[in-house]
């Protein structure tokens, strides 16, 4: 991505956390970006497009940050705990996803919770990645569904955090996403014709 388009991108974030998308004009992203409209224009062919790349950029910016965070932690619990309690904390404190999920929530969550929408299809591949480094001996398709689980978790937290102190809900999804991760690595487990008998 071209400097431009970061500075277009930017002034979006910052003119749709203060006027909301729904408000927010190509003009006030103009302003914000200190570019023309017409250079805005000339990148993102409408508004839509500008709301929906600058939606996809802070989605992987977001999910960039977790995937750092977790980098050195080598068992998937912890892995996983930690990437849940960073993406309460950067969802709480980021002013767009704020702003926008309490007033205008309509428009942000077909973008962020649909296969066919703007962000799952780009977080899933870094997610993967995350599960298959701290569990390799997983089956392919495990690894997709564990991922695929856990991504909407951390969409859904994001978009409404629990009540409950941010430490909790880590452990406790942690503990629920890498235990079912385990029961299907046993005999029988994936496969949904036989329960393990030690899990019976």
């Amino acid at each position: 991505m071209g400097d431009v388009e970061d500075r277009i991108l930017s002034g979006a974030v910052e003119a749709a956390s203060i006027h909301g998308i729904g408000r927010m004009s190509v003009g006030d992203v103009a302003a914000r970006a200190g570019l023309s409209r017409a250079t805005v224009y000339k990148h993102f062919g409408s508004k839509d497009e500008l709301v929906a790349a600058a939606v996809r950029r802070e989605a992987r910016a977001l999910i960039d940050a977790v995937v750092a965070h977790v980098a050195d932690i080598a068992d998937l619990r912890g892995a996983v705990t930690e990437a849940v309690l960073v993406t309460l904390q950067l969802a709480r404190a980021h002013p767009l996803l704020d702003r926008v999920v309490r007033t205008e929530p309509e428009r942000l969550v077909p973008l962020l919770t649909t296969d066919d929408g703007l962000v799952v299809p780009v977080l899933r591949g870094p997610v993967e990645a995350v599960v298959h480094e701290r569990l390799p001996e997983l089956d392919e398709v495990v690894v997709r569904r564990v991922a695929d689980v856990l991504l909407r978790l951390l969409i859904s937290y994001s978009l409404s955090a629990p009540d409950d102190p941010p430490e909790l809900v880590a452990a406790v999804v942690g503990a629920l996403v890498v235990d079912g991760a385990a029961a299907v690595t046993v005999p029988g487990g994936f496969a949904g014709t036989s329960v393990p008998e030690e899990a019976s």
